[in-house]
């Protein structure tokens, strides 16, 4: 395992008495000068601007570009394709090693090619290398159209799948950082690029399913990477709305993570074989498929799969060192981090670390959800209910509701944020008076149907926080950001959310229904929009939509035709009574 110090090291500057060879991107779009320093130049560090050095194009005469249309085409595993540049290979034919070749951004970096060799000229402290900006998401996967890739298609699919889905579940390494864990079996390839396929134009991803559920099957060979195939592929079918054989891909998962012993500390160190980058993926696919069997136990009443299993792997390395390939600091235990609340100085964790955090008070949420004879429930509920506030009052302060302070979302903090709403409305929906709407009884994806069960405080106060739950829920989704970039569990978020306030809207909590009628139609738009790549969006929105109009009434009652000018009084009442007499004030000496 490599190890960083994290001292600062004195960095050496020289004023460059003449221009220097390559500006980076951002100085050369202002027409500044710049002195070309690496990894990031001293004016993109000082505004804390994104650094890229790309080589100068000046002078050089490129070939005629293909058309849109060229560029775009993908070709399917089926053999049929649309018009493309190259020939169109199958899924099984794609040469991987193309993707894992390293950027030329990161043959520049000295602290990813040089990094197990001497950190002389780099800080790389946790701060400082995010400081530089060497962390941005943005330089960490490839981007679509990097010369890496040239123009094969699979290739671009991988691309994808960097770009929209790795950030809400990051469990393979960056790009950059892939060989560490080659070889490849020809089933994670595939996934790979039948997860891209579903955010790329004019793709059949059936096709791609088809020869991922064929690679996957002919892989006899048990590996972690394995395990992250069928992690991934169970994913995407829960999303696509083949949820029985999602969950029965992910049964596959969890029977061979458990037999390669991925739960156990001292395992994934032989799995790993002493390389840091591997044994984080470990870690992190182990937690992924923790959060993936409450996830599913929370949203399609499926038993848990991991049930009182011993674990004493680590929690998930702080992203600085992922992205990196260096340990900077030891990853810290479950008990560390459940501990972490009581330290006088408390490091910086990782957000899979308060995702994992997140998905265990779900996971308490649904057991107190079918425990009805024990008399200690009312101490379980006000427990989880104090564990809850306790979540968000040390969550991560410099990214509220998973907001970064340069307008990116967190997408795995986003998620935690998610689970921890939902751990509260499956706590106090069931409790509170909503549930004598007959929205909680409705059959709907992603929704457990409606059991009451008895308070343990007012019903008005177990429904006041089920909607301050549906409510943030609500809020997430009303963050301005790349929809697809969010887990594709989101959808189930959405939900939660809508049968709360449908509820609500039902039995006339609150002084007016048009605020919850407008977060339902929020969450009705985000469904729509997710449905252009998820068919369970497009039929929960369905779901949604049929419950909206008959809880609002909505082609029911006859329109009301509104005006904004006051119609004063009524001239005829005027005329025909004398009760208006009363209101003159009249002299008695008259």
């Amino acid at each position: 395992m490599q190890k960083a110090t994290t001292g600062t090291t004195q960095r050496t500057t020289t004023q460059a008495s003449s221009p220097v060879p390559l500006a980076c991107r951002a100085c050369r779009k202002k027409h500044l000068k710049c002195d070309g320093l690496h990894p990031v130049c001293s004016r993109c560090r000082k505004t804390r601007t994104l650094c890229e050095y790309t080589p100068s194009r000046r002078g050089y005469r490129s070939t005629p570009k293909p058309t849109i249309a060229a560029r775009t085409s993908i070709s399917s595993p089926s053999g049929s394709s649309v018009p493309s540049d190259n020939q169109s290979k199958s899924p099984n034919n794609f040469d991987f090693n193309n993707v894992m070749q390293t950027p030329e951004w990161a043959a520049q970096d000295p602290s990813i090619m040089n990094a197990s060799s001497s950190t002389e000229s780099l800080d790389t402290s946790p701060l400082a290398l995010l400081d530089q900006g060497i962390l941005r998401r943005n330089n960490l996967i490839s981007k679509v159209g990097d010369p890496m890739y040239t123009d094969d298609s699979d290739a671009r699919l991988v691309d994808f799948y960097y770009a929209f889905f790795h950030e809400s579940h990051p469990i393979m390494p960056p790009t950059h950082l892939l060989h560490f864990i080659s070889p490849f079996p020809a089933c994670l390839k595939t996934v790979m690029k039948f997860v891209g396929a579903h955010f790329a134009f004019g793709v059949s991803t059936d096709a791609y399913k088809i020869s991922t559920a064929k690679a996957i099957e002919n892989d006899r060979e048990p590996s972690y990477q394995k395990v992250q195939a069928l992690l991934l592929f169970a994913t995407i079918l829960h999303a696509r709305n083949d949820r029985e054989e999602a969950i029965s891909y992910f049964s596959i998962a969890v029977n061979l993570a458990v037999e390669l012993g991925m739960h156990r500390k001292s395992m994934v160190e032989v799995l790993a074989g002493g390389n840091f980058v591997r044994e984080e993926s470990i870690r992190r696919t182990w937690w992924e498929i923790y959060m993936t069997d409450v996830m599913f136990g929370a949203f399609d009443h499926c038993p848990l799969k991991i049930g009182n299993l011993t674990m004493d792997v680590h929690l998930p390395s702080e992203e600085a060192s992922y992205c990196t390939g260096i340990s900077l600091v030891e990853p810290p235990s479950t008990t560390q981090f459940y501990n972490r609340v009581f330290a006088d100085h408390s490091p910086k964790y990782s957000s899979f670390c308060y995702a994992v955090e997140a998905t265990h008070l779900l996971k308490r949420g649904i057991a107190l959800g079918v425990t009805l004879d024990d008399e200690d429930v009312r101490d379980q509920v006000e427990a989880l209910e104090a564990n809850i506030g306790s979540w968000f009052r040390h969550a991560p302060e410099d990214r509220p509701n998973a907001l970064c302070i340069d307008g990116t979302v967190d997408q795995v903090l986003f998620r935690a944020y998610m689970l921890v709403h939902c751990a509260s409305i499956y706590l106090h929906l069931p409790r509170s008076c909503l549930m004598a709407s007959p929205t909680a009884n409705a059959t709907i994806a992603c929704a457990r149907r409606g059991t009451y069960l008895p308070p343990t405080s007012h019903t008005l106060t177990h429904a006041s926080k089920a909607l301050e739950a549906g409510n943030g829920i609500v809020a997430l989704g009303s963050i301005r950001t790349p929809l697809l970039k969010h887990t594709p569990f989101f959808i189930c978020g959405l939900v939660l959310g809508a049968v709360v306030e449908l509820c609500a809207c039902s039995v006339n909590v609150g002084h007016s229904i048009e605020p919850r009628r407008d977060r339902i139609a929020l969450i009705v738009g985000e469904l729509k929009a997710l449905d252009r790549t998820w068919a369970l969006a497009h039929q929960v929105m369905w779901h949604i939509k049929m419950l909206a109009r008959e809880v609002l009434e909505i082609g029911l009652l006859p329109p009301t035709q509104a005006t904004l000018e006051d119609p004063g009084p009524d001239v005829n009442v005027l005329l025909y009574s004398d009760m208006w007499l009363g209101d003159i004030t009249m002299n008695p000496n008259m």
